[in-house]
């Protein structure tokens, strides 16, 4: 598995005893949960025409995809965006957040350049504002927070975990009743630098392979 913006074992214990002084002994609860497999879905928006079509649902298709693609003419891009929605009623609203990371299975990787990795945003959705099911609508909604990453042609048929933790903790601060967050291509990253690599991700999102399915880890104090 590759791990995106995690810190090893024993920085992550630096961290910790810094911020705490040493003396924090409350002990740390652990949760694993699974995304919505009802909810879960993708937008795709085509970049020439702008139209925003219909969510397409995991549950229909067995997956998940983010990023771009262009046909083989040349004459038309699509932009497609990821959603993925975890439920957060196992996390007691008093808690405080240390860590969370999303982790995916990538079913196919498909980037212009191999050797380069590929700009990709995560997004927080505020699912009181926007609640569920996924609306074409939500394909450009504000993001309540947001961090960039990058995947990589050699992330096909693996699992890659994205650290999280800033999108929980504001999750959390707003009380938010799901950890729903947008993937996509960082089209500001291919702005700012037009060698950028394009690409696609197919994350896997099957109800008959649960041991691939997208999960939120969140550890937490109360």
């Amino acid at each position: 598995m590759r791990k995106i913006g995690i810190l090893g074992l024993v920085g992550l214990l630096a961290l910790f005893l810094a911020g705490c002084g040493g003396g924090d002994d409350r002990p740390v609860f652990t949760e694993f949960i699974d995304s919505n497999l009802s909810v879960d879905a993708d937008i795709t928006r085509d970049l020439g025409t702008g139209t925003v079509g219909v969510p397409s649902l995991a549950s229909n298709t067995g997956n998940v995809l983010a990023g771009i693609t262009v046909d083989t003419g040349g004459t038309s891009v699509a932009d497609t965006r990821g959603f993925l929605n975890f439920p957060l009623n196992a996390i007691p609203l008093n808690a405080s957040i240390r860590f969370a990371s999303v982790t995916v299975f990538l079913n196919q990787v498909t980037l212009g350049i191999s050797s380069l990795p590929t700009p990709f945003f995560i997004d927080l959705i505020d699912t009181t504002a926007f609640p569920p099911p996924v609306q074409p609508t939500d394909y450009s909604v504000a993001f309540a927070a947001t961090r960039t990453f990058d995947f990589i042609n050699s992330d096909q048929g693996n699992s890659v975990e994205i650290a999280v933790t800033s999108l929980m903790q504001e999750a959390q601060d707003r009380g938010l009743p799901s950890f729903e967050v947008r993937i996509g291509f960082d089209e500001d990253a291919f702005n700012a630098d037009i060698n950028t690599t394009r690409g696609l991700v197919e994350i896997d999102d099957r109800a008959l392979v649960p041991s691939q399915r997208p999960f939120l880890t969140v550890e937490y104090v109360n």
